[in-house]
């Protein structure tokens, strides 16, 4: 299959973010919604959720332990008290207290490839969620830094109208002046009294929409704008060509769509492992006291290994099967429906992009030769050449061109904030937010063994704190064999020794777990998914490729190959 190389196929250079004192610019507000916003809070959320099942896929190949205990208040009756009591006539009734307790462990040695499968199918799972908290940052990003550049576009509109109520109003007060000396018209005060009503109808829209655009920042923010500054100015592709590559690569909704198809997959081994046989091995511990019969007291031990093969299932383990094939063929089609997708959407973007551009010059132009006729005309009035009409409607041009340049500034910036969305780099780690990043890989290290080894990794460090304290003193800036790094303290250089050795024990336990259960090929944490960051000025090629499915997705060894969706959608 042809290989699909996520590499960065562009860079992204941005302005300095600075601004004056109290002032806001674009990266306060992207941080904001970073830290703060609650649907990415509850994507980090979904993430940590998604997280828990792969987990519980790695606990089915794993043994299982099990306890039980009864105590029963019995009554019974005997017709031959003979069968209890050696030499004793007659019926016997007697009572009692039973009680009974056992031990259970079961391990599982073979389920048809079941938990492999299952495996692989999840951690799938969990990459592409991972690319969907990505998709929902972009998204957020995108919502984000639109509500801005519009709270700045009506800000400045809202200035613009006031200013020209202001203007206006000086003209029908110079007008109503002229005509009470007769040197002006009732129709010049008529005229000028209109325009001055438009002007304020045009001004209180103006000021509804600027509450509106704030509304809308405050909630993707989540608190006032004030003093925004103008945008960063980003670095895009050469062509619409190469925007449509490097979308390919990088949209999170397009490689979330193959890991989806990828685990569609895995699902049909998952289906294909229930018609199989099963093999496990149990062992079972009980004892039994105060037994209603001459046996008060009995301790039994037993170790059995149980086949189980299907044999039929009313035609469900075929139809499950078949159900999970038709699953992999859907996602087939919808990941190609995604790279079509993907491929409007670049193509769209950039045409809206370029008329932006084209339409931002067009109507500078207009905005210089509309200031200069406006001068013109104000002049030619003085003079008697131009009368109150023409003076306004300059007036009315002058304003037109004005807010046409703020709408087609906002247009440019949005438009190239939807191409980096659609793209898939705008977000904290594609436009270099000075922030902390959120570590998608975090929540999966630390959960995957709780409940293996959650005692040893909770009380094994604070036991070697206090073993730590008690150790003799060695020479200060002794080297760690181990580590290789250097201690500020003997105390510190004894602890972290004594630390370091029982994270190894820890790691050690995990490891001999994992291989008895058939599970060390999976031990190498889930890294090496997430897409290196766009590089920022100086321009220079990547030299890590962002992703590469063919390789080796999850970064755990082994080639992922035969769960990657192949060229055609349907095999």
């Amino acid at each position: 299959m042809t290989l699909r190389r996520f590499a960065a196929t562009f860079l992204i250079a941005t302005t300095c973010f600075s601004g004056a004192a109290q002032a806001e610019d674009l990266s306060d507000a992207l941080i904001s919604v970073y830290s703060e916003n609650p649907r990415l809070l509850a994507e980090r959320a979904r993430l940590r959720e998604i997280d828990e099942s792969y987990v519980q896929a790695r606990a089915q190949g794993r043994f299982s332990v099990s306890g039980s205990a009864s105590v029963t208040q019995a009554w019974g009756r005997f017709p031959n008290a003979g069968e209890i009591v050696p030499g004793a006539t007659g019926s016997l009734s007697i009572d009692g207290v039973p009680k009974q307790a056992g031990l259970q462990i079961i391990q599982p040695l073979y389920q048809g490839g079941r938990v492999n499968a299952l495996k692989q199918q999840t951690k799938l799972g969990v990459l592409a969620a991972r690319e969907n908290l990505r998709a929902q940052e972009n998204a957020l990003f995108l919502a984000a830094a639109n509500a801005y550049v519009d709270v700045r576009r009506d800000e400045e509109a809202a200035r613009i109208r006031r200013n020209n109520v202001s203007v206006l109003s000086r003209q029908l007060e110079a007008a109503t002046a002229r005509f009470d000396v007769g040197q002006g018209t009732r129709t010049d005060v008529a005229q000028s009294r209109s325009r001055m009503a438009l002007s304020e109808a045009g001004l209180a829209q103006a000021e509804a929409q600027l509450a509106s655009s704030r509304a809308t920042y405050v909630r993707l923010v989540g608190r006032m704008p004030n003093l925004l500054t103008p945008p960063p100015k980003f670095a895009l592709p050469d062509g619409v060509l190469a925007a449509i590559a490097a979308a390919r690569e990088n949209n999170p909704q397009l490689i979330g769509a193959y890991f989806n198809e990828a685990a569609g997959r895995a699902a049909i081994n998952v289906a294909k492992a229930s018609g199989r046989p099963t093999i496990s091995l149990s062992g079972n511990l009980a004892r039994q006291r105060d037994q209603l019969s001459n046996i008060s007291a009995v301790d039994s031990a037993a170790i059995t290994a149980q086949v189980t093969i299907p044999l039929y299932s009313g035609g469900a383990n075929r139809s499950r099967v078949r159900q999970a094939e038709h699953a992999k063929t859907r996602l087939a089609f919808e990941t190609r429906d995604a790279e079509m997708a993907i491929d409007e959407s670049v193509t769209q973007i950039w045409a809206q992009l370029t008329a932006a551009r084209s339409t931002l010059n067009a109507v500078r132009r207009q905005e210089e030769a509309a200031d200069i006729a406006l001068e013109g005309v104000t002049l030619e009035q003085s003079v008697g050449t131009r009368d109150q009409l023409d003076v306004l409607n300059a007036e009315q041009e002058a304003l037109n061109a004005k807010l046409s340049v703020l709408d087609a500034e906002r247009n440019v910036d949005a438009a190239t904030f939807s191409l980096l969305s659609v793209i898939g780099v705008f977000d904290a780690e594609g436009i270099r937010l000075p922030v902390e990043t959120y570590d998608k890989n975090a929540n999966l290290d630390i959960i995957r063994y709780k409940g293996l080894t959650e005692a040893v990794d909770t009380y094994v460090p604070e036991f070697a704190q206090r073993i730590g304290r008690q150790m003799p003193n060695i020479p200060r800036e002794a080297t760690r064999a181990i580590q290789k790094t250097y201690a500020d303290s003997p105390i510190e250089q004894g602890v972290d020794g004594v630390v370091s050795l029982s994270a190894a024990g820890t790691q050690g336990l995990k490891w001999g777990v994992d291989t008895v259960t058939g599970q060390s090929a999976d031990y190498d944490d889930l890294r090496g998914v997430d897409l290196t960051s766009i590089q920022i000025e100086p321009i220079s090629p990547p030299s890590v490729p962002r992703y590469d499915p063919l390789i080796d997705a999850d970064n755990d060894g082994q080639i992922d190959e035969i769960h990657l969706p192949t060229d055609s959608p349907v095999d």
